[in-house]
């Protein structure tokens, strides 16, 4: 009998006699230009993150991690839908290659005041809105041109190996920041990080695919989007699971974690940045193993992957000591990542190109 979510060895074995291996997609230019782009800019996050989390718990103290994730949140429901609707209408490369160059701007000046010693509560607000709001550019152009880059059959490995990818160098710089800050100020950080996203969109700016508008004649409105999501009940379910599963999750644990690592465990954005290592440890471990399997109900295992949270937030709960919360942080970071790719890889192979970024 075959497994609802999971093929058989055998088809299994037939699907990798027709798919490449995931590295071997790196032969081709525009995907190895796109993979070192996510890449550099993602070890930029990683110290960009300790950074502002720990200067907006510094400035604000809980409270302040609130305003900085609220900000970091509020973009996607004011700009999400208009950054699909982008993605379908216009230069899919262009919007990347802007979306960077606005995030590089809006550090610039974040690094200059932290680094002399003025960078109030309200200004990290203002660059975590600004952040975000680029992103939500930036993220629909991405995820609709990666298909065009692989084609569609090959999309689940593709997502699979950025994802792990960017998490094994989320790792190294939240490993270099633990070690840097014994020497450097934590504003050095988003100097870093906007100097990656510079060089980010050059190498954005030297894609083939994705130059002109992703339509030829009428670009789709986001009526279009929503209707080519309305026959696939398990996509749009999917979406909305993941929708509300992020904003419960990513609140409690950003504005959770940071404070219980300082009030409980007694530790520094250095422990921080340990606990945030074990997160990614699990997203590369879920990354490498769904480069390998295929899952056929994606949209249904993209939502059965939240309950991992489960027994990792029950750990954390329960726990005082670094190393548990380490491990806790392992599981939420393989839960968060298996949605996250099983749902991009549905909607990439089901949703038409013309209103991908729409769906997105």
């Amino acid at each position: 009998m075959s497994d609802p979510v999971f093929d058989l060895p055998r088809e299994r074995e037939l699907a990798r006699q027709k798919r490449p291996p995931s590295l071997s997609l790196l032969r081709r230019r525009d995907l190895r230009l796109l993979f070192c782009a996510v890449a550099t800019s993602e070890l930029g996050d990683s110290l960009n993150y300790i950074a502002l989390m720990w200067l907006a718990l510094d400035r604000g103290g809980a409270l302040g991690v609130v305003a900085v994730r609220l900000a970091d949140s509020l973009p996607a429901f004011f700009f999400g839908l208009h950054g699909g609707i982008a993605a379908d209408r216009w230069s899919r490369r262009r919007l990347m290659v802007g979306a960077d160059l606005v995030r590089c701007a809006t550090l610039v000046p974040v690094a200059i005041a932290g680094l002399s010693g003025s960078l109030p509560l309200w200004a990290l607000i203002a660059a975590a809105f600004a952040l975000e709001a680029a992103t939500s550019y930036f993220a629909p152009a991405y995820g609709a041109t990666i298909p065009a880059v692989v084609d569609r059959q090959n999309v689940p490995q593709a997502n699979a190996l950025v994802h792990a990818t960017a998490h094994a160098l989320a790792i190294a710089g939240w490993a270099l920041a633990a070690v840097l800050l014994a020497f450097l100020p934590v504003s050095t950080f988003f100097a870093v990080d906007a100097a990656t996203f510079l060089v980010s969109a050059l190498l954005i700016a030297r894609l083939r695919v994705g130059a002109g508008r992703a339509v030829a004649e009428t670009a789709p409105r986001l009526r279009e989007g929503l209707e080519a999501l309305r026959p696939r009940r398990a996509l749009w379910l999917a979406v909305a699971v993941f929708a509300a599963a992020m904003t419960v999750t990513t609140g409690s644990w950003i504005a959770g974690v940071p404070t219980f690592v300082r009030d409980t465990l007694h530790r520094g954005p250095g422990g921080f940045s340990i606990v945030m290592i074990g997160f990614a440890l699990g997203a590369i471990a879920v990354g490498a193993m769904l480069a390998r399997i295929r899952v056929r109900a994606k949209a249904r295992a993209s939502m059965l992957a939240w309950l991992l949270y489960l027994p990792a937030y029950g750990l954390i709960a329960l726990t005082s000591s670094l190393p548990l919360l380490v491990v806790a942080a392992v599981g939420t970071g393989a839960g968060e990542t298996i949605s996250y790719v099983l749902l991009n890889s549905a909607a990439q192979e089901e949703v038409p190109d013309a209103v991908l970024g729409c769906s997105a």
